[in-house]
């Protein structure tokens, strides 16, 4: 790999693969448990790639970061959660590729990629949790049906509790498959295999999400195994309880976290195999990260909830190009630029010597009132008209006193926080029911 910036067009590619993962922190890429790697799959593939330290997310959750990672557009850049129709500005990345005549194929089982949201825009294979994609595929469309027969009804309730149980115990829902990440790249190497020509892939997979569910033999290679009512008993702790979590379940947490991570990196490893069999990884540009991070009761948070702390923001970003430059980058940049980097060959490409001096995060202001600007060494957040800031060294966050911020940078940092935003009306008719039933569907509230 040539360490040129002149990168050729993305239609001389065979591949563009991107690979992402729910709630991927940044510090979990080079890292081991008990001696054993968590990533090793990722790492090699850093060895040849362009890696900057870290990616930083646009917001703290999927419903920020997906949209933003696709066009490049801020969060507060639409008026709610989605995207406009198919065909009208923004262009998403599957959009643009599609045109310049790639088959496009995306794959992923988190409910807010879902097509109601017009995530899939561009795609000409989605596989997704919508009915539609389970009618398209014969998975389990049946469960449905059964569900929207006893809606409303007192069987309904009871089926809510038999639910409950199973999630509780077996760690599996009874209105939902199981579509963990071997089924997904499973599904993903057969697009692969039964499509020609160049092609888009999106995976992005939810193992790394909680309840942080991996399988058996991932577990023993790290020492310990939990069972699945254990690990689903954690889970709902940093959902629903975190008053109950106690100083020993925090190290649990984080360990069937890591398993998660390990089992991703397989799955991973198992599409660069794939490519490499085929004769087709040198031309192809794959790039890893996640979508935001995870909180394990730092600054007295679990899981994601809207904060910008690192925990929550940071994510691995590696960027193999076969022709871009192979180098680790100590300097942040934005995932927004990723849409920039694919289709144009520009964004990520253009901040090797450093990164990014300043970039804006949020949870965008038809959800909360929060925005951050995060430095290199210093950030700034504005939570409802409270200004918090934060230290930044040597990977570790610290809350200070706002007048620390020497007075330049603090300058800096507010005149990059004030921004204004002309919104674009997006084209989703997803009502209040069915946006708390997603919720519900990831863990968020009782269905």
């Amino acid at each position: 790999m040539s360490n040129s910036n002149e990168l050729p067009p993305v239609d001389e590619l065979d591949n563009v693969i991107l690979l992402s993962a729910d709630s991927l922190r940044a510090d979990r890429v080079h890292s081991s448990r008990n001696g054993v790697p968590l990533t090793p799959n990722i790492d090699e593939l850093a060895e040849d790639a362009l890696e900057f330290q870290p990616g930083i997310a646009s917001g703290p959750s999927t419903q920020d970061s997906i949209p933003s990672m696709l066009t490049g557009r801020y969060p507060s850049e639409f008026d709610e959660y989605g995207l406009p129709s198919a065909g009208t500005p923004p262009l998403t990345i599957a959009e643009e590729l599609s045109n310049r005549g790639f088959s496009t194929g995306g794959l992923s089982q988190n409910n807010f990629t879902a097509r109601r949201y017009n995530i899939d825009r561009g795609f000409e294979y989605y596989d997704d949790v919508s009915t539609e994609a389970r009618k398209e595929n014969d998975r389990g469309v049946w469960r449905l049906y059964v569900r929207d027969l006893i809606e409303d009804t007192p069987l309904m309730q009871a089926a809510l509790r038999a639910n409950k149980l199973s999630m509780e115990h077996l760690g599996r829902s009874l209105f939902h498959r199981d579509e963990g990440g071997e089924i997904i790249t499973d599904r993903a190497i057969d697009w692969l295999a039964e499509t020609d020509g160049p092609q888009f892939l999106w995976v992005h997979y939810m193992d790394t999400h909680h309840p942080y569910l991996s399988p058996t033999h991932i577990q023993q290679q790290y020492g310990r195994v939990f069972s699945k009512k254990k690990i689903k008993q954690l889970s709902q702790k940093a959902r629903n309880s975190q008053d109950e979590i106690t100083d020993e379940d925090i190290p649990d947490m984080e360990y069937v976290y890591d398993c998660t991570v390990r089992h991703v990196d397989d799955q991973i490893g198992r599409i660069i195999d794939y490519l490499r069999a085929e004769g087709e990884y040198e031309n192809s540009l794959i790039i890893v990260t996640g979508d935001h991070g995870e909180g394990f009761g730092e600054f007295g948070k679990f899981g994601h909830a809207d904060e910008l702390w690192d925990t929550l923001i940071a994510v691995p970003l590696i960027v193999r190009h076969p022709d871009g430059p192979s180098q680790t980058v100590d300097g942040q940049v934005p995932l927004r630029l990723l849409r920039d980097s694919i289709v144009d060959g520009t964004g990520f490409f253009e901040l090797t010597d450093g990164g990014s001096d300043y970039i804006y995060t949020e949870a965008p202001d038809y959800r909360d009132d929060l925005q951050g600007v995060r430095g290199t060494e210093y950030k700034l957040i504005d939570s409802g008209g409270e200004r918090i800031a934060t230290r930044l060294v040597d990977g570790d966050e610290e809350i200070i006193p706002v007048d620390e911020i020497p007075d330049s940078e603090r300058e800096r940092l507010e005149a990059e926080l004030d921004r204004e935003f002309e919104t674009i009306r997006v084209a989703s008719d997803v009502g209040r029911r069915e946006f708390r039933e997603d919720l519900a569907a990831l863990g968020y509230l009782d269905e």
